[in-house]
């Protein structure tokens, strides 16, 4: 039986976000698989106008395509786990059917589970407001001042400058998608889930993570949860983090 983990980032990252959760998986014999979607166009500096054209369904299509080249390299459907925005488009993967196991870290909510918070409008504001931007091609590009405050709240502030450098642009009508997010029908998933939430994430805060556990709870095949109270947004890579591998490799072995 094949060990293929697809790992989704979140909305400004890309595949890098997983370098410390990969050593863990990797270590315990699993093939990780960490793409940067749109490499291309979500750079550093300098975006071209045509990354304004993409949406979240972009992001979900291209990680399904991804998906689809692994069950065809492997003869078996890898396991998604996906990070904050990559959270939402694992859940999307699992109602497709296209993977066979399902994670979703600290994720986006679909329809029906997000809440207003004024920490999220904090963050968010960072972003639309007081981010790098390119208002005529509308692409955006997190501030640090709010990446900091909002997402790196638990990780030590000497590696703040290092993790916020990687940044990218990204498309405002994907920033749209995430505040206006689809359903997800619960009842097509079939497959083991697992969701992780927070206590102290600023981004996709507890109570809303909470919403996604119960909801897929609820699933065609009942969904786990877990959640930590020492850890924030940025569970990828802050104090700790080997615990929470440890704890999903825990999960894979029982349920996979």
């Amino acid at each position: 039986m094949s060990k293929t983990l697809l790992m989704i980032h979140g909305v400004g990252c890309g595949g890098e976000v997983w370098d410390r959760m990969k050593r863990d998986f990797v270590m315990a014999g699993w093939v990780c698989e960490a793409p940067t979607l749109f490499p291309q166009l979500r750079t550093r500096a300098a975006p071209p106008d045509s990354l304004a054209d993409l949406t979240l369904e972009d992001y979900v299509q291209a990680s399904k395509k991804f998906a689809d080249e692994l069950t065809a390299r492997d003869g078996q459907k890898p396991v998604v786990i996906g990070h904050s925005m990559g959270g939402l488009i694992a859940q999307k993967l699992a109602e497709a059917g296209a993977v066979r196991g399902g994670i979703f870290l600290t994720p986006a909510q679909p329809k029906g589970c997000t809440v207003v918070d004024w920490r999220v409008l904090r963050t968010f504001w960072s972003i639309l407001k007081v981010g790098q931007k390119n208002v005529p091609g509308r692409v955006f590009k997190v501030g640090p001042n709010g990446f900091r405050w909002g997402v790196l709240n638990a990780v030590p502030p000497e590696r703040h400058d290092a993790i916020y450098a990687e940044a990218l642009f990204d498309s405002g009508r994907v920033y749209h998608d995430l505040g206006n997010p689809d359903e997800i029908d619960a009842s097509k998933v079939t497959i083991p889930t697992l969701t992780i939430g927070a206590k102290k994430d600023r981004a996709t805060v507890i109570k809303a993570v909470r919403k996604v556990g119960a909801k897929f709870a609820k699933a065609g095949h009942p969904g786990d949860y877990i959640e930590y109270g020492s850890h924030a947004h940025w569970i990828v890579d802050e104090p700790g983090t080997e615990q929470v591998s440890s704890d999903i490799l825990e999960w894979l072995d029982r349920k996979l």
